[in-house]
């Protein structure tokens, strides 16, 4: 059974008093020395695991998320009153480091405005974009463990926006929900109807009932009347798109006007999901 370190890696209980673990404070000083000379979580723990450093009685195996952790621990640098195993300013120069590596490259205002609204077809988790290589970036699903297995760059989610809001512009009646049949009064407002009639009939009438009868035959009625926002939703969408010339790149006005979300797929196609709710696909772009 393996043992929980109740102790960063680095300290040890020593005649009741909070000590230094010599040997593995020098693990520690190391992983901070060569993650500041550039190496990644993952090739500081395969290093660490390839040596065979035990993290625990009987465990030598590391992991990138066991790296991250003791990089950012503020013990190392005398937190808590822990013994100082890191400088202060070398455990800020790599905190800067972090920080920096997990930001990436500010994201441009054209696609930010389709961040916020852009979410994954497959599980509909939010989609991200990794901006953190120097040589690309990607777009991808944030949910965990999930892979994108194309990648899809910033000119591509740009251009397959475009060519959808372009289907549209085209072709406006697209925004135009399927018929659905139409039931003027409900299986309960007709019952209460002859209920109601049935009362009237009666040489006594009860007149508290018969409102009774009447509020009840209103609420059902009132039940099966169409919900109106969507026909006004698509006349509006319609005559935006009616006066619209087709696009020659992105346009986030005409975007954020008409666009509830955008649901992504992990080939790089994308499906519009419309203000009132209507549905346009567009196919996966290539790079």
């Amino acid at each position: 059974m393996k043992k929980n370190r109740y102790l960063p890696f680095g300290y040890h209980i020593q005649n009741g008093v909070l000590c230094i673990h010599n040997a593995e404070a020098a693990v520690v000083r190391q992983t901070f020395l060569d993650y500041q000379s550039g190496q990644s979580y993952r090739l500081i723990a395969e290093k660490l695991t390839a040596k065979k450093n035990p993290y625990l009685e009987n465990r030598t195996d590391w992991n990138k998320h066991m790296v991250k952790r003791m990089l950012e621990n503020p013990r190392y640098c005398g937190g808590d009153h822990f013994p100082t195993i890191i400088p202060s300013d070398t455990f800020g120069a790599v905190a800067a480091l972090i920080g920096q590596k997990g930001q990436g490259e500010r994201i441009p205002d054209e696609l930010d405005i389709i961040r916020r609204k852009a979410i994954c077809a497959a599980c509909g988790g939010k989609y991200k974009r990794d901006g953190r290589s120097k040589k690309y970036e990607a777009w991808c699903c944030s949910a965990e463990g999930r892979i994108t297995p194309k990648r899809i760059s910033d000119q591509i989610l740009l251009d397959s926006v475009t060519a959808a809001l372009n289907i549209i512009i085209a072709d406006p009646s697209l925004l135009e929900p399927s018929p659905t049949p139409q039931h003027p009064h409900s299986l309960d407002a007709t019952r209460t109807e002859n209920q109601i009639n049935r009362e009237l009939e009666k040489s006594e009438v009860d007149s508290d009932y018969i409102k009774l009868l009447i509020f009840s035959c209103a609420a059902a009625k009132y039940d099966t009347c169409p919900d109106r926002e969507p026909e006004y939703l698509t006349r509006h969408l319609r005559s935006v798109f009616e006066q619209e010339q087709p696009l020659e790149a992105f346009s986030p006005r005409l975007f954020e006007a008409t666009i509830k979300q955008v649901l992504i797929e992990p080939d790089g196609g994308l499906t519009l999901r419309m203000n009132n709710q209507i549905l346009v696909h567009y196919g996966a772009g290539k790079e």
